[in-house]
């Protein structure tokens, strides 16, 4: 019989459905002493049971019979592009029907925080061999390197690095254009690079996360956020900058506060602007954000939620939120032509926005056939590289009309 997170029974329609998949007392029992996070599911990937550590890892209480296929918060590969729920370890075991072994991956709670996992995921079957549901254990690989000997030492230094970097201001920034649906360029995402003197490219995927352990992250994002204004503020067209925020700088100190500085020393126009958020920062702390949000707000700074459709925000939240922009996540979009679920839900997301007045911009177009259909369902920005590479500021200065 399918089990919840307190190790009852679900509700009596839904005991035949998994009725024979384990055996419920002994299966409960043996989990919930686990020091390793374990699910299952039902045969459709609607989760039916979770361990005290899998909640624990996911920084959140999973829902039963709501979240499908995975738990976390949100999913990346190892190289920080998003990974989609219906391609996590355990919904490829419900679809093929095998084991699933050393797909790590990179998961993210609420909190913006990530960590990196290795999922044993396993499909169940009930005792006629039909199939009725899947497990999947999950490793924390993030743990187990830091009790490694010497990786402690490597992510000091890493630390060390980066606060270095920060002071001679050896971070840059590349800029992404976004274009209309008409193909008028209308600004730039900022994106940060950083190429350390002796180890090279080092991926935002893990100096990002350095900076939020270390507590360097405010410094950092008050780096990149001058860079960036500093940058726009040179364009002799009006074009708008879009830079992202941690989570974190929503629980310390004053971002409107920061932001105001920075717009006053570069003389940049507010509404030229755009912060982008995650969905984690709207779950966690809600009043906290909603004040800064709305202070936010009030300078005249625009706001986005960045990879819309990955989380586990309340729609309630678009309409509390002072928001100006959707940002369609990009494992959508790669799949458009694909999966007919992600043409519905990117049809549904740029309805959605139109509805609240919201605009809707769709990242990680690649291939024509995705941009004409985001023209043809009405999506108002596209960024990708088909439409434009992230590149140095001055690459772009037959575009932004760059002074200097």
């Amino acid at each position: 019989m399918p089990l919840n997170a307190a190790g009852s029974k679900m509700p009596d329609e839904a005991e035949d459905a998994g009725s024979g998949c384990v055996d419920d007392r002994r299966f409960r029992e043996m989990v919930a002493r686990l020091p390793l996070a374990l699910y299952t599911t039902d045969a459709s990937g609607r989760v039916t049971y979770f361990n005290p550590e899998a909640a624990r890892l996911a920084g959140r209480e999973p829902r039963l019979g709501e979240d499908r296929w995975c738990i976390s918060h949100r999913l990346f590969q190892l190289d920080g592009s998003p990974l989609a729920a219906e391609d996590c370890a355990l919904a490829i075991a419900l679809r093929e029907r095998r084991e699933i072994r050393g797909a790590e991956a990179l998961l993210e709670r609420p909190d913006g925080s990530r960590v990196r996992i290795m999922p044993l995921a396993s499909p169940l079957y009930d005792s006629r061999g039909g199939l009725c549901g899947a497990m999947n254990l999950m490793i924390d690989l993030s743990a187990l390197a830091q009790a490694a000997p010497g990786v402690a030492a490597a992510r000091h230094h890493l630390a060390e690095d980066l606060e270095t970097a920060i002071t001679r201001k050896q971070l840059h920034l590349h800029y992404q254009p976004v274009f209309s649906a008409a193909g008028q360029l209308t600004g730039f995402e900022a994106l940060a690079r950083w190429v350390h003197p002796e180890r090279g490219v080092i991926s935002p995927t893990d100096f990002i996360p350095a900076a939020e352990e270390s507590g360097l992250i405010l410094p950092l994002a008050r780096e990149l956020l001058l860079q960036a204004c500093t940058e726009a503020a040179r364009w002799e067209k009006p074009l708008r900058i879009a830079v992202n925020v941690s989570p974190l700088q929503f629980r310390h100190g004053d971002l409107p506060g920061l932001i105001d500085e920075v717009l006053i020393e570069t003389g940049l126009e507010p509404e030229r602007l755009e912060l982008e958020i995650t969905e984690g920062v709207m779950i966690t702390d809600f009043d906290r954000t909603m004040l800064v949000l709305h202070r936010i707000k009030a300078l005249g700074v625009r706001i986005a939620l960045d990879d819309f459709g990955t989380g586990y925000s309340s729609l309630s939240y678009l309409h509390m939120f002072p928001l100006s922009t959707l940002k369609i996540d990009r494992s959508f979009v790669a799949n458009l032509g694909v999966a007919s679920e992600a043409a519905a839900i990117t049809r549904a997301v740029i309805a959605l926005g139109h509805a609240l007045d919201i605009e809707v911009v769709a990242e990680g177009v690649e291939t024509r056939e995705q941009l004409d259909f985001l023209i043809d369902e009405g999506c108002n920005y596209m960024q990708g590289y088909m439409l434009g590479r992230p590149l140095p500021g001055e690459q772009y200065a037959d575009l932004t009309g760059r002074k200097g």
